[in-house]
C-alpha cells in the first residue's frame, strides 16, 4: 500500500459488472457524506499457469482497468473526489489494509475472480470479517433503488450499537428512514429467571431498544425512527425485513455469537443471502 493513508470511501474495483455497481454506490456515499472517493485496484502475478505473462504486460492491464473505474465515477459523479489506488498484492488484504484509516470500504458481491456458483466471493467474506472499519456489499441496482428505509438488526452487542450508529448516518445522508429490530425468540419457561415471565422479559428489551435510540435520534433529528421486537430466529426476522429496505445494517457478531468468531451466523448469513445491500460493521477496537 502507498504509504499515504487512505481516508474517506475505498471502493474495490475489478471491472465486473458487481464492482461497477459498487462504484456507483460508493460515489453516491462520498457524495452524501462530502468525503473523498478511492478506487483501489489490486493485481498480482500468480504463477502456475498455462501461460507466462510478463509483469510488465499484467501492471498495465491493472492500469488501464483502474483508468476505465476512474473514468466510470467521473463521468456519473463529476463532484465526488476521486483518488486512485493501484496496488499490487492480493485484494482482500489490501483491502483490510486500507480499512485502519478508511471511514467506509464497499465491493461487489463477486467479482471477476469468483466462481461462478459462489454467492459472496471470498474477498468480499475476508474483508466484510476483518476490516476496521464497516464494509458494504453492494447487491441490486445500486443508490437508485426505490426503497426509502434503512434496516438494523439491534441486540444491545457493542457491534450492533456501533451498527446503530452506521444506520443513522446513512440513513440521514440519504434522506431515508431507520427501521431498528429486535429479533425476539421465545423463551422456555424452565429457562427464564426466577420471578421473571416473558411478557416482563420482551417489555425490558423494547424499552432497552427506545433508551438507545435516543442519543441518535439527536444526533439525528431529521430521520425517521420506527422500533420493532419481532417474533423469530434473527437470521429470519432480519433476512425478511431487508425484503423492502435500500440497506441493511448489522454487527459482525452478535450477543449469541462465538467469541473468536470475527463474523457472526446472522452476519454471515445476511452477506452472502440478503435481497439488499448490506453493512457490516465490527464493534469499536478496545484501547
Amino acid at each position: 500500500m502507498s504509504a499515504e493513508p487512505i481516508n474517506g470511501v475505498v471502493v474495490g474495483y475489478d471491472g465486473s459488472e458487481g464492482s461497477v455497481r459498487a462504484l456507483d454506490w460508493a460515489a453516491d456515499a462520498a457524495r452524501a457524506r462530502d468525503l473523498p472517493l478511492t478506487v483501489l485496484h489490486a493485481w498480482d502475478v500468480y504463477l502456475g499457469g498455462p501461460l507466462a505473462v510478463p509483469v510488465i504486460d499484467v501492471q498495465a492491464i491493472a492500469e488501464e482497468t483502474l483508468n476505465d473505474g476512474v473514468e466510470h465515477v467521473r463521468k456519473a459523479a463529476p463532484e465526488v473526489r476521486v483518488r486512485t489506488a493501484l496496488v499490487r498484492g492480493q485484494a482482500a488484504a489490501m483491502l483490510i489494509d486500507a480499512a485502519e484509516t478508511a471511514d467506509l470500504i464497499v465491493l461487489g458481491p463477486r467479482g471477476l475472480g469468483g466462481f461462478a456458483g459462489l454467492l459472496l466471493g471470498s474477498v468480499g467474506a475476508q474483508v466484510a470479517a476483518h476490516a476496521a472499519c464497516p464494509v458494504v456489499i453492494v447487491r441490486g441496482g445500486g443508490p437508485d433503488e426505490g426503497a426509502r428505509r434503512v434496516v438494523v438488526g439491534v441486540d444491545g452487542s457493542p457491534a450492533s450499537r456501533a451498527a446503530l450508529k452506521t444506520a443513522f448516518a446513512a440513513a440521514d445522508a440519504r434522506g431515508l428512514s431507520v427501521r431498528a429490530v429486535v429479533a425476539w425468540e421465545s423463551v422456555p419457561v424452565k429457562e427464564l429467571p426466577p420471578l421473571a415471565d416473558e411478557a416482563g422479559l420482551r417489555d425490558a428489551a423494547e424499552r432497552r431498544l427506545a433508551g438507545l435510540m435516543i442519543p441518535l435520534r439527536e444526533l439525528h433529528p431529521g430521520v425517521d425512527v420506527e422500533t420493532e421486537v419481532v417474533a423469530g430466529a434473527p437470521r429470519d426476522v432480519l433476512m425478511e425485513a431487508a425484503g423492502d429496505a435500500r440497506l441493511i445494517v448489522v454487527g459482525s457478531r452478535g450477543l449469541g455469537g462465538v467469541r473468536g468468531l470475527l463474523l457472526g451466523s446472522v452476519s454471515h448469513a445476511l452477506v452472502h443471502h440478503a435481497p439488499c445491500t448490506v453493512a457490516v460493521v465490527h464493534a469499536p477496537r478496545e484501547r
